[in-house]
């Protein structure tokens, strides 16, 4: 037994030994004496008290290796305190150092500027909201035409491009958007992602999900073209259940381009 350990663990957690015996149900006089030493092999059960109230494994007071490291619960536990769009954040983070890692010595990568826009205001995307990362994604025929890309962080796609989905654009402010063509607008500071359609010689946008008025984009003083979407590098990926499009977690499936 490592009576260090328990007093480590406990002043990561911010706790003393009157709130553990108060949360765990074991005596104070026991708990002070395990964590001074004078009581080297305590009892299974009260271990067990204590290692609940600690959110940490038995094998963490001894020697043995754990299966999971305390200082990686630790994160785990943290990470469950942080809000929804923090999280989000993490997640995106770990996934991507992952994909860079696992792919790294198979395949060629290429570094591509990375956006991801936190503030959604009835499903347009504030610009100013955005966070700017360089990310590695792999050099294929999609990415070699690609300018940047922009990770859906949110489900106001959904189910065109579910949450988790990282869609590569390309910046074209010379080309003139075609038909079926999918784009993304800003205009006032707000972005718009919406496929292109034409009437006569009047230029609109769709939105993808049906929530938005179409906007008439013909004039460049009042828009401006920000990407045309080459297609999709990493989709995300929701189940549709009884109730509709339920969240999972994010699997990688092979690369397709987009249906213009």
């Amino acid at each position: 037994m490592k009576n260090e350990r328990i007093k480590y663990i406990m002043q990561k957690r911010g706790l003393t030994f009157e709130d553990l015996a108060w949360l765990s149900g074991v005596p104070y006089s026991t708990l002070t004496k395990i964590g001074s030493g004078v009581t080297e092999n305590p009892g299974f059960s009260a271990m067990e008290k204590i290692a609940r109230v600690l959110d940490c494994s038995l094998d963490e007071f001894t020697d043995r290796e754990p299966n999971v490291p305390y200082d990686f619960s630790d994160y785990v536990y943290r990470f469950k305190k942080l809000p929804d769009p923090m999280k989000e954040y993490i997640k995106y983070t770990i996934d991507t150092e992952y994909d860079q890692m696992i792919h790294s010595t198979s395949h060629e990568k290429i570094k591509m500027k990375c956006f991801e826009f936190t503030n959604i205001v009835q499903g347009l995307a504030q610009y100013d909201s955005r966070i700017e990362r360089d990310i590695m994604v792999s050099d294929n025929e999609i990415s070699r035409h690609c300018t940047f890309c922009v990770y859906v962080s949110t489900p106001v796609l959904t189910p065109k491009f579910p949450e988790g989905s990282l869609l590569g654009f390309r910046y074209d402010d010379d080309y003139d958007p075609k038909n079926g063509e999918i784009w993304i607008i800003m205009r006032g500071g707000y972005l718009y992602m919406g496929r292109v359609y034409k009437r006569h010689d009047d230029i609109y946008i769709k939105a993808l999900n049906g929530t938005i008025d179409d906007w008439h984009i013909n004039s460049h003083t009042q828009y401006k073209r920000i990407g045309r979407l080459v297609g999709v590098l990493r989709e995300g990926h929701v189940d549709v259940g009884a109730n509709g499009p339920v969240r999972q977690d994010r699997k990688k499936s092979q690369i397709r381009r987009a249906r213009r």
